[in-house]
């Protein structure tokens, strides 16, 4: 016997008369279908999946709306700024070196060498913020820039001049003198949260006008490397060369940040890009344009971040914060009552986990303001009041490399360290100018707790624990009862800079005898 599936297909005249059939049960079955509570539940969710699919175009063209809206408002303001720089050799002299008299050669080194093009160009991207003609950019964009041309969205051109450079934050502020400019709005930087749209404008590649969009990645992103006030916004929005200077955008078309940096390996866009936050580049700008310059908070500390076990060691558990290495003599840090060994954990209330947020923080503020400090002092907390002076120099001034001269060693074997006494003039002689008497690292033997600690000779020693040292007398008070298995945390200096280390507590390998 064969199986009805075995057979070869009918001919479409039966096939017909099958659907005839097939269709005058389901008309009679109809009503009963109509009334089945099965089929009102499949017609149900068919009209709730098509809610929801229409409910999501919906969602997703409105995004679409509003990014369409954002780049719109905003285009009219981003400009393109192509630069020029000139040879070196005409930077140093300032003339042209193909204008020289015949014969007249320019000093070793300062020509360019054979081959190099007669200039460097570069593009970046910038915003205009005012009728009269003002341009914020990155300062890398144009700070060694000896021309700069502006290329507006309808395509005319121009000519700026730099008004001021704030390396500090990589702020920079360009003067045009063209007409019929339409400014952009600065929004609010500090109401962005993780997760809000952005929206990026520039030049990456040369390629103007260009929109890309992603999301806030980060915030107050600092120790970064790649200026001294860092407080970034970290964002996912496309940003490649070429993009520097240009805004990062709200959904209102507003400007919340200026483009600076990208982290890449592979020299375009890897996702990670940075921006400087809106509050702080305004700030930077309307102060370049009112006298030229900025002028920074300055507390007068140095600091340094620190793992959970040395903030132990000062007794500041449970907490994060940044270490006191170092105060300036008559800082505002200073008459604040500041000590290295404080633990700064808030400035005005907002808490401050790295050296970075704490330089972003206090050098947002004008020199003048009054802040409160929130420390930690041997695990006591404390709250100190100080009036921000004005940072003069960003840069760190650093000594000459310190040796200390031969002396007989300490008797601190345990600790593989060797120290000796410097009286002023002695001091004086290496380059360190104190008052009164100095304690130095002689030697520390490698393998011992110093020397895994970090300290080599030459070193000086300001602080073991919680006592200040001048001399080896109280280098070896400060020591009396600390056991070996008791971890030690020092103020060193070296090379002019305070930091502290932690001398971890256990038995050197090199003290370990067989049995």
């Amino acid at each position: 016997m064969h199986s009805r599936h075995a057979h070869p297909i009918r001919p479409a005249r039966i096939a017909n008369r099958s659907a005839v059939v097939t269709a005058s049960v389901l008309l009679l079955a109809a009503p009963m279908l109509a009334a089945s509570p099965a089929t009102e539940g499949v017609a149900h969710a068919a009209t709730t999946l098509d809610a929801r699919e229409g409910a999501a175009r919906s969602d997703a063209n409105s995004l679409s709306r509003a990014f369409r809206s954002a780049a719109r408002t905003l285009a009219p303001s981003v400009v393109t700024i192509n630069t020029k720089s000139n040879p070196r050799a005409a930077k140093a002299l300032g003339v042209d070196p193909r204008m020289l008299p015949p014969g007249m050669q320019l000093p070793p080194g300062m020509l360019a060498p054979q081959g190099e093009a007669p200039s460097a160009r570069g593009t970046g991207t910038g915003a205009v913020i005012s009728a009269h003609g003002f341009i914020v950019t990155a300062n890398h964009v144009v700070a060694d820039a000896d021309e700069i041309e502006i290329v507006f969205q309808d395509g005319r051109t121009a000519h700026a001049r730099v008004v001021g450079l704030d390396p500090g934050t990589d702020i920079a502020v360009l003067k045009t003198d063209a007409t019929g400019l339409v400014p952009a709005r600065f929004g609010d930087s500090a109401v962005l949260d993780i997760g809000d749209w952005v929206v990026a404008i520039g030049a990456p590649f040369g390629l103007e006008q260009t929109v890309t969009a992603g999301i806030v990645s980060a915030k107050s992103r600092s120790d970064v490397g790649l200026a001294t006030s860092e407080n970034y916004i970290q964002t996912d929005a496309a940003i490649n060369p070429g993009n520097s200077g240009g805004p990062l955008a709200n959904l209102d078309g507003e400007i919340v940040g200026i483009n600076s940096s990208i982290s890449s390996k592979s020299g375009g866009n890897d996702g990670i890009g940075f921006a400087v936050p809106a509050s702080v580049a305004r700030r930077v700008v309307d102060s370049i344009i009112a006298t030229g310059r900025v002028a920074r908070g300055f507390l007068g500390v140095g600091v340094q971040s620190a793992d959970d076990e040395l903030l132990a060691s000062l007794g500041a558990t449970d907490t994060a914060g940044v270490v006191v290495n170092a105060v300036t003599n008559g800082s505002p840090a200073a008459e604040a009552g500041l000590a290295p060994g404080d633990v700064i954990t808030a400035v005005d209330g907002q808490r401050i986990r790295t050296p970075g947020e704490l330089i972003a923080t206090v050098g947002e503020r004008a020199p003048g303001s009054a802040v409160e400090i929130t420390a930690l002092r041997r695990g006591d907390e404390r709250r100190l009041h100080a009036t921000l002076a004005e940072r003069t120099d960003d840069g760190r001034a650093s000594a000459a490399k310190k040796q200390a001269p031969a002396a007989k060693p300490s008797a601190l074997a345990r600790l593989g360290l060797a120290l000796t006494e410097l009286s002023a003039s002695d001091a004086a002689a290496i380059g360190l100018a104190i008052e009164g008497s100095v304690v130095v690292v002689e030697s520390a033997d490698d393998g011992g707790r110093a020397a895994r600690a970090g300290i080599a000779a030459g070193d000086v020693i300001r602080r073991i624990a919680s006592r200040d040292v001048r001399t080896l007398d109280e280098a070896s008070r400060a020591l009396d009862g600390l056991g070996e298995e008791t971890s030690i945390p020092m103020l060193v200096e070296r090379d002019g800079r305070a930091r502290f280390v932690l001398m971890r507590g256990g038995t050197n390998p090199s003290d370990t005898r067989r049995q």
